[in-house]
């Protein structure tokens, strides 16, 4: 008996010693990949053994001080964040109540898909956000995993720009691009007209909408004024701007000061809808079938563009996780500590990226403001259409 007991015993140490020695080897050789453990999200204790050591440190901090020193100067240039004001509507599409609802009959039907099973709020939940949940979208006709995050399409309306990318200059533009993306919901627009154009409800809808039978400007222009209510207001955040000064606690007003102090959030998230509606290069680390992402270089062929993305929207940002374009990061807290420590590795990395040197609790405090962002969900109400499309599966 006790010789078993000593086998078991041996066999455990040596398992964890291979255990062990698989970390200390990650460490040591590293990866392309930014991994984070706990010794990660606490105060760097500095323990000098040497005046060469203590020197490395202190010139360490002289330069993160000056590059605050440097931003805070700027901070004041950026456009202050505050309640969402009204957002512009195209004259070409002004908002009608029947618009609105043709649209979302559009959002929620799945016959713009190729399959008849995905619809635009397959990827774009109300539940998670108008989002997916997922770290990249599922798509196409095998169902497969995309390169990207399905952005949410909350306050989509105050976009200058639409996708990761910027590809598309208007909603209008962005609303057709998924449904003949060949990745994603894989349809042609001509196939999309036909079915439709075969249902009496959205003959009749069109008409009265567009004075025209179903068409593919009309599905866009309905899609895109279904999309621009999608606006969430009235957080905490913009009731404490608005006069309420229990609206937000301590900790989220402390997280405010340092969003646009020493945290530098206000260089990229700026104004009422949090984004300055740019294009940056943080360093995400790659995750996904796309080996190496170059964003908006793909669509501007410009240099400086290499691997940059559009700086997403922060209101309601506790709702829309993942985060990041490939979807890298599960939590808030990932997500501060990365720029924590000074955002990934990339030959073109933004200048706005270093090490920020936040303390735990300024962590925290940062994520509460950012809790505080959360506004009021949009009510929407969706009946079905009563119409049974021939070609549906029978289980659908």
């Amino acid at each position: 008996m006790n010789s078993v007991v000593s086998v078991v015993n041996i066999a455990r140490c040596v398992a964890g010693g291979i255990i062990s020695l698989f970390f200390i080897m990650q460490m040591v050789q590293g990866d392309d990949l930014v991994r984070f453990s706990s010794a990660d999200y606490l105060s760097p204790v500095i323990l000098p053994v040497n005046d060469q050591q203590a020197n490395s440190e202190e010139d360490e901090e002289d330069e993160t001080a000056k590059k605050h020193a440097a931003h805070a100067k700027d901070i004041a240039k950026f456009p202050p964040i505050g309640p969402l004001s009204p957002a512009k509507i195209p004259a070409d599409n002004p908002q009608t109540p029947a618009k609105i609802e043709l649209g979302k009959k559009l959002f929620f039907d799945p016959r713009l898909s190729g399959n008849n099973w995905i619809s635009c709020a397959t990827c774009h939940n109300p539940a998670l956000g108008f989002a997916d949940g997922l770290p990249r979208f599922i798509g196409g006709p095998g169902s497969k995993e995309g390169g990207r995050h399905s952005p949410t399409i909350i306050n989509c309306a105050y976009n200058e720009l639409q996708f990761w990318d910027g590809r598309a200059p208007t909603l209008e533009a962005q609303a057709i691009g998924p449904v003949q993306n060949p990745d994603e919901m894989f349809e042609t627009l001509d196939s999309a007209v036909r079915k439709l154009s075969k249902l009496p409800d959205y003959v009749k809808a069109f008409q009265e909408v567009f004075g025209t039978g179903v068409t593919v400007d009309g599905i866009a222009k309905a899609l895109a004024a279904f999309e621009r209510t999608i606006i969430y207001a009235n957080s905490p955040f913009d009731k404490y701007m608005q006069g309420d000064a229990t609206a937000m606690n301590e900790s989220a007003k402390r997280g405010m000061n340092l969003f646009n102090g020493k945290a530098e959030c206000i260089i990229c998230h700026n104004g009422p809808n949090f984004t300055d509606n740019k294009f940056h290069n943080i360093g995400v680390p790659a995750e996904g079938p796309i080996k190496e992402d170059l964003g908006r270089y793909n669509i501007t062929k410009n240099e400086s563009d290499k691997g940059a993305f559009k700086t997403p929207t922060l209101r309601n940002i506790t709702d829309t996780a993942p985060y990041m374009h490939d979807g890298f990061f599960p939590t808030l807290f990932e997500v501060v500590q990365f720029y924590n420590v000074g955002g990934g590795r990339s030959e073109n990395k933004s200048h706005h990226i270093h090490s920020l040197r936040l303390t735990p609790e300024e962590v925290n405090d940062l994520i509460e403001f950012l809790k505080a962002l959360t506004g009021e969900p949009v009510q929407i109400t969706y009946e079905a259409s009563p119409i049974i499309y021939p070609n549906l599966p029978k289980s659908f």
